[in-house]
């Protein structure tokens, strides 16, 4: 058997212990070529990983019944009497690709508009200001009004402040930055455990869309896309999958 040929089946065999359809014997087996496969082992956490922010976004989804002329859709012209387990997954599949969190990842991959990269800024002001203890913004969030006219102004595009009440952060203000392109708004957010997240929004003068994109810096991470005239990026000191939540939930927020 060719190194291609084992490759492929390495391939399937990890696709199908992520996916939990392995006898325990075939498990042993993947779990052994893992142990001296460090890459391997980072694929199936990654697939592992991926699945369960899907499934936290549109479990509910899945209860839901497929559309009439969707189900009509991918029947073709045969009309059998009813929508069969296949069917109802591929609809399923369709409907994650074209709306959510699914056509978030997927939008703006083969644009060829450069979109200005807030992730460095916001990592490095993250870093900055996130620790203050007396000074962490120059607006305090209970005046929630001005900040943001003030930063709306300023960036040159209107936006809302998003209201993270429901992910368990408090708003505790913001700040104007200057940014590769121009002006930028820092907005800060707090739990209440002390642990802050920064989300910093610019107007980079283009209007496109991008898919979400991921950096690291030590231990802090930041999602970063654009959205239309408004380029977002959402940082701080937590781990990949929470703050990929997160920063969906910032995006339907400005989204309104």
């Amino acid at each position: 058997m060719t190194n291609e040929q084992n490759e492929h089946m390495d391939e399937w065999a990890l696709h199908a212990y992520a996916d939990g359809e392995l006898s325990p014997e075939q498990r042993a087996e993947v779990e052994a070529l893992m142990a001296r496969d460090p890459e391997a082992a980072r694929k199936v956490a990654d697939w592992k990983r991926q699945r369960e922010l899907l499934r936290t976004a549109f479990d509910v989804v899945l209860d839901e019944p497929v559309p009439q002329q969707l189900a009509a859709a991918l029947r073709g012209r045969a009309a059998p009497s009813r929508v069969t387990p296949w069917l109802a997954m591929a609809a399923a599949v369709l409907l994650l690709l074209f709306g959510g969190l699914g056509g978030w990842f997927l939008k703006g991959e083969s644009a060829a508009t450069t979109v200005v990269d807030l992730g460095r800024q916001a990592l490095d002001a993250h870093t900055v200001y996130a620790v203050e203890v007396r000074h962490p913004v120059e607006v305090p969030g209970t005046d929630k009004d001005h900040l943001q006219a003030w930063l709306t102004k300023r960036v040159g595009t209107a936006f809302t402040v998003p209201d993270l009440t429901d992910q368990g952060y408090a708003l505790l203000g913001g700040r104007l930055l200057s940014g590769d392109e121009g002006p930028a708004a820092m907005l800060m957010y707090e739990d209440k455990a002390g642990q802050r997240v920064s989300v910093v929004l610019a107007a980079p003068g283009t209007d496109t869309e991008t898919a979400l994109k991921v950096q690291e810096k030590g231990k802090l991470i930041a999602c970063t896309w654009q959205d239309g005239k408004l380029s977002v990026a959402v940082a701080g000191d937590m781990a990949r999958d929470p703050m990929m939540v997160l920063a969906k939930a910032v995006y339907d927020k400005l989204e309104g």
